[in-house]
């Protein structure tokens, strides 16, 4: 018994707290550790880093020249001894650029002192997240792999991940939903060695694998699940354990703003044009209204002004000058697609001209052949796309006609496609009814003669040519136009001259069962300072032909 007794008396100080023995503590405190920021270094321009702003938050950055940038001795957060926790979870909010199949990019490794040996690493591939850590026992040391499907984090957004590790068990969510739970074969070691090993952020201490996208947390915590920390949030892929002051709010005082001790840029947006949607996307983006040289800020879901002209009457300034052959008597404007912007200019000898839009300005496209054109009419039939010109002389020949060109696809010119016989015509009206389409002439006169027949021609699919549908007679015309009220369609001509007076009737028509009816007649009349004397526009004293 004696012997029992002095057993007991020799271990007494063992089993006793404060005789002999020291209470377990863990080797860090049991909080958040802000990762990050111990790596963050006081000189961000110097450390080759820089803070980037993108959709309203700011991350960092790492330069492929400085893949140490961003690194610590772990003895500075594993202060009480050289142990790695058993249990944790590490938490990371990052802005993932896109990657090549084959390609891995580390969001995190713990190197060994002096080796170029991996004790614990975070990275991700386009397919996988990949957890590493070293295992050792009596057979030797190896590299653990623990891998995750990849969550969809190359979609340019942000996104927060939990990752958490108990022995065994390996824990991933995302953005707060729902975990990804995988039970592996080896256990995170209880005994992982850290002494004098060293954190390194987005690298592995070389260029190789260096992260390329932007970071803005990477928080350790001891012993816990950091996922109850964090969810449910209204931000889930924002969620906040602890980030970085840097990336945090600017304080408002210039002496205390971190943010200048960084080279900075954001992804900010200038949008030009008409005024835009101001919602959450558009939220602290600008807005030029270059029309009223004003600069707007979206601010909640109202555009505030920042910097307004001084407001003055509209006016029209001279952006260029296009010198045509001849007095030019009518212009077209229109587009063709995947071709351009194009003016037409009907001159009045014997070259009209196209000119397309080409770096800010018309330029000379293609010279057509006229006979003193009046002007030009673009219109389009499915994907056909023509251009009709009015001839108001006869050609060399004493042939009088207007010419219809259809647009070559492949010449990327238009080409002649249908001569019509016109009488000095002096315009071209296209219009559509119920699906059929239709040409107008107006023909001003023939000889000396103004009271003649105007022409309304239309489409044969069959033939695929304009065939004379509709005569209408006319005193002098110069002009039609075409418009539709309700179901009913109306064809106007103006009247100009009817041999001896310009004052006369112009007409009105309606169209019912099939062709064009007079509708109503209005008194109009030609101002004799209409046309320069002398032109073909100008009525003479007599009942000569204006």
């Amino acid at each position: 018994m004696s012997v029992l007794l002095a057993l007991c008396v020799a271990l007494l100080p063992l089993v006793t707290p404060g005789r002999g023995t020291r209470q377990w503590e863990p080797c860090t405190d049991l909080r958040p550790l802000d990762i990050l920021a111990e790596a963050v270094p006081p000189d961000g321009a110097a450390a080759r880093i820089r803070v980037v702003q993108v959709q309203g938050a700011r991350g960092l950055q790492l330069l492929a020249a400085a893949p140490r940038a961003l690194s610590f001795p772990a003895s500075r957060v594993f202060f009480r001894c050289d142990f790695f926790p058993e249990e944790f979870s590490i938490v990371v909010t990052l802005k993932a650029p896109s990657l090549p199949p084959k390609k891995n990019e580390y969001l995190l490794t713990v190197m060994a002192e002096g080796l170029d040996a991996l004790l614990l690493g975070l990275l991700y591939s386009a397919a996988r997240l990949h957890f590493l850590f070293r295992s050792e026992d009596a057979a030797g040391i190896w590299q653990t792999r623990v891998s995750f499907r990849s969550p969809a984090l190359m979609d340019g957004q942000w996104h927060t991940l939990v990752l958490a590790v108990s022995e065994d068990s390996f824990s991933l969510t995302t953005d707060c939903g729902l975990p990804v739970d995988i039970m592996a074969d080896v256990p995170f070691p209880a005994t992982l060695s850290v002494r004098g090993a060293q954190f390194f952020i987005g690298s592995r201490r070389r260029t190789k694998g260096l992260f390329t996208g932007l970071l803005r947390q990477l928080v350790l915590l001891p012993g816990a699940d950091a996922t109850p920390w964090l969810c449910p949030c209204k931000n889930a892929e924002l969620a906040v354990l602890s980030i970085p002051r840097i990336l945090q709010g600017l304080t408002g005082k210039l002496e205390d703003n971190e943010v200048l001790k960084y080279p900075f840029e954001t992804d900010m947006r200038v949008t030009l044009g008409p005024r835009p949607p101001c919602t959450k996307a558009e939220d602290a983006q600008f807005w030029v209204d270059a029309g009223r040289k004003g600069l707007h800020l979206c601010v909640g879901s109202e555009w505030v002004s920042v910097l307004a002209a001084k407001e003055r009457l509209d006016y029209v300034e001279e952006h260029q000058s296009l010198f045509t052959d001849s007095e030019t008597l009518g212009i077209e404007v229109f587009a063709i697609p995947e071709a351009g912007l194009f003016i037409a200019t009907a001159n009045r000898k014997a070259t009209s001209a196209i000119y397309k839009w080409t770096d800010g300005k018309f330029a000379s496209y293609q010279d057509i052949p006229t006979h003193q054109a009046q002007s030009w009419r673009h219109f389009t039939i499915g994907k056909k796309i023509f251009l009709a010109v009015a001839n108001f002389e006869p050609n060399e020949k004493g042939q009088e006609f207007s010419v219809i060109y259809k647009w070559s696809q492949r010449r990327l010119r238009f080409t002649p496609y249908q001569r019509v016989p016109t009488h000095s015509a002096r315009d071209w009206e296209a219009f559509e009814v119920a699906g059929e389409h239709f040409l107008a002439v107006a023909n001003h006169r023939e000889g000396d003669n103004h009271n003649i027949d105007s022409v309304i021609y239309k489409w044969n699919p069959g033939t695929r040519l304009f065939e004379a549908n509709q005569t209408i007679a006319t005193s002098g015309a110069y002009d039609w136009e075409f418009f539709t009220v309700g179901p009913y369609a109306f064809l106007a001509v103006a009247n100009a001259f009817n041999g001896t007076s310009t004052r006369l009737q112009s007409r009105l028509y309606v169209r019912l069962a099939g062709s064009f009816q007079l509708f109503q007649s209005f008194l109009s009349r030609l101002p004799a300072s209409c046309c320069p004397p002398g032109t073909p526009s100008s009525p003479a004293p007599a009942a000569r032909a204006p």
